[in-house]
């Protein structure tokens, strides 16, 4: 500061700084305005980058809000399109495609025996050229063919208990005998314990069974009857096939 006084020489420091448009002279006194001193050149850097880093954090805050409320409220308004305005038909082409009636299916598939009107499974009925029907019916199910020693095993009770115990746990026992030869040898098994015809019980119900078994199976190539009360001993034992050719 440089003071200058007409009658004394002091040195007089103001307390507050003022502009040079703001110099004044009070009691005779020049004050000459000093400018402050500036701040180094590095501590304004440090302190620009720590506002540039603070402004950015709060701009990458504001945008995951921001964000984060869009995806809510778009997922909010999706739930309730999807519920108030489900998918039509029409929008699916699976579903729009023409539905497939009885009669369009007839014209695909190829008709078998099974098609007929008269079948019937009844041992009353009779079942014309059985040979034919079941051979183009094997042309039409090329997975069963080639087979010319499927064996189908026919068993079967009465469709009451027994009047004593033990006879349903020993019948228990001889159908387990039967499954597991069928299981070693590849048979297939069929049991039966429904009166198929009111005047055919006792023995003569397995005829009515080995007819329902045959019209049910006509990849079978025999048909093998063995008695609910049969056991069989030798696990190892095959049928002699060649002798029925």
């Amino acid at each position: 500061y440089l003071l200058l006084h007409s009658h004394t020489a002091k040195s007089e420091f103001p307390n507050s700084f003022s502009s040079p448009a703001n110099t004044r002279t009070q009691k005779g006194k020049m004050v000459i305005p000093h400018t402050p001193p500036s701040e180094p050149p590095q501590m304004s850097k440090l302190l620009v980058f720590r506002r540039l880093k603070t402004a950015s954090a709060s701009l990458i805050s504001d945008a995951v809000l921001f964000l984060g409320g869009a995806l809510v409220a778009f997922l909010l308004l999706w739930s309730l399109w999807s519920f108030t305005n489900p998918s039509s038909p029409s929008s699916n082409p699976i579903a729009s495609n023409t539905p497939t009636t009885p009669e369009t299916r007839t014209r695909t598939d190829p008709t078998t025996f099974y098609d007929e009107p008269d079948l019937s499974y009844s041992v009353e009925t009779q079942v014309q050229n059985w040979d034919e029907k079941r051979r183009q019916w094997l042309a039409r199910n090329p997975y069963f063919a080639g087979s010319t020693e499927r064996v189908l095993m026919v068993t079967g009770s009465q469709p009451l208990p027994c009047k004593n115990h033990n006879g349903d746990y020993f019948l228990l026992r001889l159908f387990k005998n039967k499954v597991d030869y069928c299981r070693i040898h590849g048979y297939d098994i069929f049991y039966n314990n429904v009166l198929l015809h009111p005047k055919m019980f006792g023995y003569w119900a397995k005829y009515a069974a080995i007819r329902a078994a045959m019209v049910a199976h006509p990849e079978a190539e025999w048909i093998w009857w063995v008695d609910s009360d049969a056991a069989i001993t030798d696990m190892d034992f095959q049928l002699p096939l060649e002798k029925y050719k």
